[in-house]
């Protein structure tokens, strides 16, 4: 499976601001589709797709709208997935690389702690949170690789 991660548009065929009625009814013939209930008091939910080697979690902050998506890195490296943004495989490039080469585009990042980047301009954060046990950079002792990333629209992170 080929996904493009393309903020501040979408993921694949996931357009942000799409009603998320009509992007389920085009992702369950592709795997098991989870809806959580929202938290007391709020209308927004979060809806997982689990596919064979991966999953995608859509959050939907107003109730009806897809306002982000999460992609979650596959456990095994020889699944047939490959997660794209530009021409940069965001879950088999190490996640520093990645982080400098997406910088070298021209994208100014944060990083709240050293887990975390965000590309508030470009509305997509990669994370390297994980309890899995996983491969480490030498240098930071860190997972060598993004765990997740999230895109969402233009001003999700201001």
């Amino acid at each position: 499976m080929d996904l493009a991660v393309q903020p501040p548009f979408g993921v694949g065929d996931i357009r942000f601001g799409e009603e998320f009625t009509d992007v389920a009814e085009r992702l369950r013939p592709q795997g098991n589709l989870h809806t959580a209930s929202p938290p007391p008091g709020s209308t927004a939910f979060k809806a997982t797709l689990a596919l064979p080697d991966f999953e995608i979690t859509l959050l939907m902050d107003d109730g009806i709208h897809v306002t982000a998506v999460e992609v979650w890195r596959f456990e095994d490296d020889a699944a047939d997935v490959r997660v794209h943004f530009a021409d940069l495989d965001l879950f088999r490039t190490p996640a520093r690389e990645l982080a400098t080469r997406i910088q070298e585009m021209g994208n100014a990042s944060v990083a709240p702690d050293n887990d975390v980047t965000i590309f508030p301009e470009l509305a997509l954060l990669l994370s390297r949170e994980t309890s899995r046990d996983v491969p480490l950079d030498e240098t930071d002792r860190l997972p060598l690789y993004a765990h997740y990333v999230l895109a969402a629209p233009a001003g999700y992170f201001d």
